[in-house]
């Protein structure tokens, strides 16, 4: 046999999978497009709830000409999850995505009926999207054996479908920009990562003893707060090798919680759990595990969030707060500050006793009065926007700024360029007709 493959066939392939990534065939024009990495905390948070909900989707690899280039065409910056609808909507920030979903997808709903159980739900959800990504910048670049695996990890994913890429060019590029995140995360001391050490302790000790009870965080069943934590826990903590240590040697029954929530969905060798319990019947008294939870997040996300809330309110850039007996210097992040204030606003819409009993819940394990001390502070990051939906390639307001002070510095730049050219001309002496033959 002949063989008449040629030395990057393979690597033509791929770009050509890329290239073609956003076309659907006949069989994928209902399908939801997904832009997601298995690396990335919020695209496996949404990945395994779209395979719960049995939501068609095609799956999208992200390389650097996709995140540099094209993501940012359609929401304005790189950033990931991104999804495209079948009718070319595009939609962008998990948790209204998966709001939208739950209304949309009635099946396997992941929101409890029960108003009291819902508000621990988005409580929970938001201290997953928002505090665990303090251990997941910590642990993923905080020691050698992940930075080194991961910057080539993610070089890897990141050179796909790229001829002229390879993971170990990219490497570099990526490890140099993570310092980054250490200041707007409070990880720029010795202490505040050995506070995080034992944080993580403790947080898998109060996991593991609930689920021993529980098979999910608020019953036998999954909840949308089931999926945040996850996207943190697995796609950082337990797939990083560092972390990973420390997770199944602390965190076994979490460990079985996270392998679950990857195999929801999965029918091949029918994988995937089908059959479910029920959610927590608060009647019937907050389990112990939960208040646990709940007191951890009082130590943890409250002061963390709450302390972004009133900065961004007032203007700071920065901001000190008291993060497990630790005073900890954060740096202020419009987007923290909204999602808290759609916390504080679940709170707000409880009836009146279903809110009596959840401010006695939340009394009893420190989370009030810190989470409405200041009182609901508006932020408008997205007022006149209607996430998820990103129109015209602007998803919040500080893009659309960024965007129009981009363009006024364009423009400056081509009036300078074309004033420069009009004194140029105008200074410019013409030639005398033969003047080449001319002596002097």
């Amino acid at each position: 046999m002949t063989n008449n493959k040629k030395p990057n066939d393979n690597l033509q392939r791929e770009a050509l999978e890329i290239e073609n990534a956003l076309n659907l065939n006949e069989q994928q024009q209902d399908c939801m497009r997904l832009w997601c990495d298995g690396n990335s905390p919020y695209s496996c948070k949404l990945r395994t709830y779209m395979n719960y909900k049995a939501i068609p989707y095609k799956r999208m690899r992200i390389n650097l000409k996709t995140y540099y280039n094209i993501i940012p065409e359609k929401v304005g910056m790189s950033i990931m999850p991104v999804v495209i609808t079948p009718d070319d909507q595009v939609l962008q920030d998990t948790t209204p995505i998966i709001e939208q979903f739950e209304k949309q997808y009635t099946n396997n709903s992941c929101t409890p009926e029960d108003a009291r159980l819902a508000f621990i739900m988005w409580l929970l959800e938001d201290f997953g999207d928002e505090y665990l990504t303090r251990f997941s910048m910590h642990y993923r670049w905080g020691n050698e054996i992940n930075r080194n695996t991961l910057s080539h990890r993610l070089g890897r994913s990141m050179s796909y479908g790229d001829v002229n890429m390879h993971a170990k060019k990219v490497a570099p590029m990526i490890l140099s920009r993570q310092t980054g995140f250490d200041k707007p995360l409070g990880l720029g001391s010795s202490e505040s990562r050995e506070s995080l050490d034992k944080q993580l302790i403790d947080l898998l000790s109060i996991l593991d003893a609930h689920f021993y009870q529980y098979q999910f965080l608020l019953g036998d069943k999954p909840s949308v707060a089931d999926f945040a934590l996850y996207g943190h826990l697995h796609a950082h903590m337990l797939q990083d090798p560092f972390s990973a240590e420390i997770m199944e040697s602390k965190g076994s029954r979490t460990c079985n919680w996270i392998e679950t929530i990857n195999e929801l969905g999965d029918v091949r060798g029918f994988i995937g759990q089908t059959e479910f319990g029920g959610w927590i019947n608060l009647d019937e008294g907050t389990p112990d595990s939960l208040k646990q939870l709940l007191g951890y997040v009082a130590k943890t996300y409250i002061p963390f969030a709450a302390g972004t809330a009133l900065a961004t309110h007032e203007g700071n850039k920065e901001f000190n707060c008291d993060i497990y007996g630790l005073d900890t210097r954060f740096m202020t992040f419009q987007y923290r500050a909204w999602s808290f204030e759609n916390v504080q606003k679940h709170f707000e819409n409880l009836n009146t006793s279903d809110k009596q009993f959840i401010d006695t819940l939340l009394t009893q394990t420190g989370i009030q009065p810190a989470m409405m001390e200041n009182g609901v502070l508006h932020c408008n990051l997205f007022d006149g926007f209607t996430p998820p939906l990103v129109k015209n390639g602007v998803a919040d307001a500080r893009i659309a700024y960024l965007k129009k002070k981009a363009e006024e510095k364009a423009l400056k730049k081509k009036q300078e360029r074309e004033l420069h050219q009009k004194l140029k001309d105008e200074l410019e002496i013409p030639e005398k007709k033969g003047a080449e033959n001319e002596s002097v």
